[in-house]
Parts: C-alpha cells; structure tokens; sequence
C-alpha cells in the first residue's frame, strides 16, 4: 500500500466504438514507459491524468475513464479542439494519442505546477499569467471555440511563470448542435448568468470565467499575504488595481458589455510597457503538413517562368539561349520585394521596480 507508483486501473469494454484517432500520426505508443510505471496525478469526471515518460521525458497521459460512457467521446473532442487550436505556446500541446485495451489515451505536454494550488497562486506572477490565458483565448475564439470550462484548476504553470490552458472535453465550436452550445456545463460558480437560459455559448462566456478566475485568485493572495494592499510594494498595488479593473468588466452581467481576450491582452501588456499588434500585411496560412505541390499553388508565379515552360519542344537552341538572356534582364530590372517583416512577438517576461 506504501507504494506510491501505479499503473491505470483497467477499463474493459470502454471504447469498442471509437473512431480512429489522429492527434499526431507520428506518436509511437512503445515508446512510452510501461503503465505499471505511470503516476496518477488527477481523477476528473470523463479522464484519469497519469504522469509518464517517453524515452526519458516527462508527459502526461490521459485516459478516458471507464466510469462514464461519454469519457471516450469528450476526450475525442478534446483531441478536435486542440488540434484545431494548433501550436500555441499557452495552449497544452499533444504528442498523439492511441487506443491499449480498448480504452482511449491522449499524451499531452507535462507541467508540474497548477494555479489552483496555493503556493503556485502566492508565487506566479498574475499579470504574466494572466496575460498568457487571454493569449490563448485569442486564438481559440479565433478559430471558433469556446472553452466554457475556464478555472484556475484547467490552468497549468510550466517555467517562467507561462500558463497552459488545459481540459477541452467541454468546450464547443460554432458549428457544433445548438444543444451542445447550449447545454449547461462547467463549474457552477464559475457559469456565466446567460447560461442558465440555454443560450449558445459565445467568447463572452469565456470572458465571464475569465474575471472569476481573476477574482478568485487576487482573494486568495491577499488572504494568504495576511498584508494589507498599502502594505505591499508599488508595482504589485498597481498589478492589483488593473486585475480588479478588468475582473469587473469581465463579469459584467450582459455578455455585450464584457472585455474581449484581445481587449484583456492589451491592457495587460501595455500595463507593462509592452505593445501587442497584428500584421496588416496579406498573409496565407501553410499547414505544416502541406505538400510541396499545396505549397506552390499558393506562391507567386513568374510569368516568363510560365512562357519558357510553354515553350516548344522543337525550338532551336539559339531560340532557346536567347529567350533566356531576355528573361535574365527581366529579372535584373526588376525591383526586389521589400523583405522587412513586422517586428517579432515580445514576450511575456518583464522586469519590475520594487519603488
């Protein structure tokens, strides 16, 4: 019983009718350590978290639990929407996932700490951490998802104070049933006011959360300090001070009058002396997982490229070495594009004054 490492329990007859999964083909599943070796780290309501290592590295695994028969399908939705979500350096990142014996797994990017606890609440930096969920609700709502689950427990801390925002097995997307956008889902104190009326959930539900989430944790740190505010260094009264501010317009009763992520992330990172922007440049997204073949139907062609392929086969040589010294000084006389970019994301690190 002293043991304190264990495998998963069994879930036999769980997942007969999955689908097939693909959050990242390249996964081997051998490569992870044997279940007798992972460590239960959470036990939710559709998912068991286990802590593993794939070939020295630690990750999380989760398992679809064997005592709901939905556990299978939200994890596959949790697999849907982070996929959909793609890289983001605040959303938790998959490795793949795979089916053992019947039963569901999905192996996520590790972080040790939670927000919820209250060592980590005391510790981590709220703007930064703060700032790092608005970044990650940027693009979710972005791409059309609500999280309805937002809470200091589905929000990791990894180093140098950056969030992870995890748990996607209730969120919903604009194109998902009306009665899955409207079902009543989440932790009750936690639940926006428009919710209670099976209204569709919207970003704003998010944003509700959000100041709740912000609410909750600036109590918890001024009941952990036992200090007063005035007591405190400045820059933390001013860090305090913005995060009620943007807590109570989060929480505004009506979903229309709330801050939105991008309104949040701005703040934050202006609060300290940072600036956040978006390229007005056109800009075409590339899948990674684009062919070569994809790639160039979407880059510029060049038009005596074009004419030398659609030249004849039984042209002469000389036609042929002339036309391409015309093509040469085309390309001389051309003006190069200008190649400067918009200058790169700052981070979300920040050095403060105690003055």
């Amino acid at each position: 019983m002293g043991d304190r490492v264990r495998g998963p329990r069994p879930a036999s007859g769980v997942g007969r009718s999955i689908p097939t999964v693909r959050a990242d083909d390249t996964l081997d599943p051998t490569e992870l350590c044997p279940t007798s070796e992972w460590r239960q780290l959470s036990d939710g309501g559709y998912s068991e978290v286990y802590k593993a290592q794939l070939l020295g590295v630690t990750v999380a695994v989760k398992q679809a639990t064997s005592r709901k028969k939905t556990s299978s399908e939200a994890l596959l939705r949790e697999i849907r929407y982070i996929r959909l979500a793609g890289p983001h350096p605040n959303i938790v990142q998959p490795y793949g996932a795979f089916i053992e014996r019947g039963t569901l797994h999905l192996v996520l990017e590790y972080a040790r700490q939670c927000l919820r606890t209250d060592r980590v609440a005391r510790s981590a930096d709220p703007v930064i951490v703060f700032a790092g969920v608005a970044r990650a609700l940027v693009r979710l709502h972005g791409v059309g998802i609500v999280h309805r689950d937002l809470k200091a427990r589905n929000v990791l801390i990894a180093e140098n104070h950056r969030p992870l925002l995890i748990d996607f097995g209730l969120a919903c997307h604009v194109s998902d049933s009306p009665e899955w956008m409207g079902r009543t889902v989440g932790t009750k104190k936690y639940r926006p006011p428009e919710m209670s009326g099976n209204r569709p959930a919207l970003p704003s539900s998010d944003m509700y959360c959000f100041g709740r989430m912000i609410d909750k944790l600036l109590r918890q740190r001024a009941r952990d300090s036992g200090s007063s505010e005035e007591s405190s260094h400045r820059s933390e009264r001013r860090d305090v001070r913005l995060l009620h501010d943007i807590a109570a317009m989060c929480m505004c009763r009506q979903p229309e009058e709330r801050l939105s992520a991008w309104d949040v992330l701005r703040k934050l990172q202006r609060h300290v002396g940072e600036e956040v922007g978006r390229c007005s440049d056109e800009r075409s997204r590339v899948p990674l997982s684009a062919t070569r073949q994809s790639i160039s139907t979407l880059l510029p062609r060049d038009e005596s490229a074009e004419d030398g392929e659609r030249s004849r086969p039984e042209a002469s040589i000389s036609g042929a070495n002339t036309r391409s010294r015309k093509r040469r000084r085309g390309r001389s006389q051309e003006t190069e594009p200008n190649g400067n970019g918009p200058p790169s994301a700052r981070g979300s690190a920040r050095s403060r004054s105690d003055g």
